[in-house]
């Protein structure tokens, strides 16, 4: 009886040890290719689109090359993003990358576990390009890369290029400013979606899917794009409305009350003791260094009659008023570039004895500029959703 039981007892635990690892199997997921996977498909299940939460973390390698029926297995943690304010651009931290490699030589690769040194990472940007992303598992040299690109490389009209993930740093740069010697994982080839000149063209758009294909089977690697053709044709055409709609000049002007007009004397004194930089086109601008010391218009003032100069060689000219604009797309922060552009605009209409008016020549007020201002932050807010924040690169890109 005691041998029974004690039988009884060691067969339900294996039966519970045995039920605990296929329970815990079951919940590892591999990594997987996008569905949408245009040729040398590796799984046909997908759950993970690998083109924008990349594999992140540095990686050196004793041997390059691994050989193709090796694929290796990646399972991978992303750091989020993080963003300061819009004068930054988002940096990454790369993650710890985890690799679990069934080739005949597992000993060949090693992996660094250290995070490397912050850098900014200047890879697509889906916000606003059409990507063809070209992944694979051996490394390839930037020349190598390049060579092949320009090799089937088209004229295209709008802004496009080629990107790799760089091994050394885990971070995604331009192939065209990278070192000789630099090593990469994946390449992605972008075009821009919209610009100034409006929506890319179906035949461009065409152009770049088979210059892309061709590259791809060049470097005999699966290739997978951001999104179906007709659903880029259509994104281009939702990115250019996007553009048009909040492509806002806000403006105020100061007229004279004299009939004899604001001497060009006095503009000048007073726009230089209110910090206003004369420039090569003779108008005044308000400028802000950005995170990239690189010098940002926040707004302009110029005269508000053809030609629109402010000519400092001839101080008896008159002018009936000056105009005082800004671009809100173009600038980060707009609500704060707004206020004190009409800060400055008043200081200069009281100094000059001349009246505030906005576009219709209507004198401003207290209810107009809270009015302005939450229209400003409205249109503001929608370019964060869009991912496109006011004052970025990209919305300088697309603007």
């Amino acid at each position: 009886m005691e041998l029974r039981t004690a039988l009884f007892i060691l067969g339900m635990v294996v039966i519970v040890i045995i039920a605990f690892v296929s329970f815990h199997r079951s919940q590892q997921k591999p990594y997987k290719l996008p569905r949408n996977l245009h040729r040398n498909s590796l799984s046909g299940d997908d759950e993970v689109d690998p083109l924008f939460e990349p594999r992140q973390g540095p990686l050196t390698s004793k041997k390059s090359r691994l050989k193709k029926k090796d694929t290796p297995q990646i399972e991978e943690t992303v750091e989020p993003y993080i963003q300061e304010d819009h004068k930054k651009d988002a940096e990454i931290i790369p993650a710890p990358l985890v690799m679990d490699v069934e080739a005949e030589n597992p000993d060949t690769l090693e992996l660094d576990l250290q995070p490397s040194e912050r850098k900014e990472d200047k890879g697509p940007q889906k916000a606003i390009e059409y990507v063809a992303l070209i992944r694979g598992v051996e490394s390839i040299s930037r020349d190598q890369a390049l060579g092949v690109y320009r090799q089937h490389e088209y004229t295209m009209e709008k802004q496009n290029g080629i990107y790799g993930f760089n091994i050394a740093n885990g971070l995604w740069s331009n192939l065209e400013h990278e070192e000789e010697d630099s090593q990469f994982r994946d390449i992605c080839l972008t075009i821009q979606l919209a610009d100034p000149d409006g929506p890319v063209s179906e035949s461009e758009l065409h152009r770049f899917s088979q210059m892309s294909l061709e590259v791809a089977e060049e470097l005999d690697r699966p290739i997978v794009f951001s999104m179906d053709f007709d659903d880029a044709l259509v994104a281009a055409k939702d990115l250019d409305r996007f553009r048009k709609e909040h492509d806002a000049i806000l403006v105020v002007s100061i007229v004279a009350r004299s009939e004899n007009g604001l001497t060009m004397n006095a503009i000048h004194r007073e726009a230089e003791k209110l910090g206003l930089s004369y420039s090569e086109d003779n108008i005044y601008h308000r400028i802000r260094k950005n995170a990239d010391s690189q010098t940002d218009v926040l707004f302009s003032m110029a005269n508000m009659f053809k030609p629109g100069e402010l000519p400092k060689d001839d101080s008896d000219m008159h002018t009936g008023g000056l105009t005082l604009f800004m671009r809100l797309a173009a600038v980060s922060k707009p609500v704060d570039v707004y206020a004190d552009m009409v800060k400055t605009a008043t200081s200069l209409a009281s100094r000059l004895n001349g009246i505030l008016v906005d576009q219709e020549t209507r004198p401003v007020n207290k209810s107009m500029t809270i009015s302005q201002t939450k229209s400003i932050l409205k249109l503001a807010s929608s370019m964060d959703s869009r991912e496109i924040p006011a004052g970025s690169k990209l919305a300088k890109r697309l603007f």
